[in-house]
């Protein structure tokens, strides 16, 4: 199952990633701070489909094991690193030799959440890494967690409520803010039938728009056996939606004329932006290859 698509799950991811970008440009364009649930939605759905995923394709993994997490830190690094030196590269190179290679070296390491000058630094939407990975490396007790116990994700987002409570706002890079959200994919793989999936109603307690990302999962879920040929689309962009994630950012700031690539203007700019991104997903694929010759998704 580790090479099967879903396209209801494609449907999820891309609306994650449009909800997210649509954020980015409305509030780049506004600074409304009241657009942030937009992106909170996106982030939500990310992260709710990312523990669904999981679960679904590897369900036997329920403790630690150092291959299975190599290769989710292949597909996480092998982009991101390659994409973080271009940023660098294309429109960073006069902060310094040592700035960079200290911005770069916590990054790389997904430690840059220890300052806040570095935590938004080079992709700022990159700060969804940090919680990726920490769940990344949690999945296989999370896993055993949630079939331990069909009561396991109320406590869990007990938790994740008194932490977005505690925070406030809409998103952070603590993964205890979006653990509920992962965890209830994990435990929707396992049984979607579970009533105690009805613990994201606890949001409601903060707003009740934190209530819809649970809800628009559901309702998508009933498009798994939909043949539509208008869902054609949906594999392609959830195949890409990291490389969106990464990069759109930086398509903005130069389509807006608030980036440029060594002085160049706004279509030159864009034309070796997107080249230098074409690049690094040949060299993304390229490491992949060769270091996962066997690996799937």
């Amino acid at each position: 199952m580790g090479g099967e698509r879903l396209v209801w799950i494609d449907g999820v991811r891309a609306l994650a990633i449009l909800l997210v970008i649509g954020f980015h440009v409305a509030y780049e364009l506004t600074l409304d701070q009241n657009l942030r649930f937009i992106g909170y939605i996106g982030d939500s759905l990310f992260f709710i489909a990312s523990g669904f995923m999981l679960a679904q394709r590897y369900p036997g993994i329920k403790k630690f094991d150092a291959k299975w997490l190599f290769r989710r830190y292949v597909k996480i690094a092998s982009l991101y690193y390659p994409a973080l030196i271009a940023m660098v590269l294309l429109f960073f190179a006069n902060q310094g030799l040592l700035m960079n290679a200290y911005d770069l070296l916590l990054h790389f390491l997904f430690l840059n959440w220890i300052s806040p000058d570095y935590l938004y630094s080079l992709i700022s939407p990159a700060w969804f890494v940090i919680p990726l990975m920490a769940f990344y490396i949690a999945f296989p007790y999370l896993n055993r967690l949630m079939a331990w116990s069909k009561y396991a994700i109320l406590v869990v987002f007990l938790i994740t409520v008194a932490d977005r409570i505690f925070e406030g706002g809409w998103a952070s890079y603590y993964p205890i803010f979006f653990l509920g959200d992962f965890c209830f994919g994990i435990a929707f793989a396992q049984d979607r039938k579970n009533r105690a999936l009805l613990a994201p109603l606890m949001t409601a307690a903060i707003s009740p728009i934190m209530l819809v990302p649970y809800a628009a999962f559901y309702l998508l879920s009933f498009l798994e056996n939909c043949k539509s040929a208008l869902l054609g689309i949906l594999p392609f962009i959830g195949r890409y939606t990291f490389e969106l994630f990464l990069f759109h950012e930086s398509v903005m700031k130069v389509a807006l004329g608030k980036w440029n690539v060594y002085g160049l203007g706004v279509l030159p700019s864009l034309a070796v932006l997107l080249l230098s991104l074409l690049l690094v997903e040949k060299i993304s694929i390229g490491i992949q290859r060769r270091l996962l010759p066997k690996a799937g998704d």
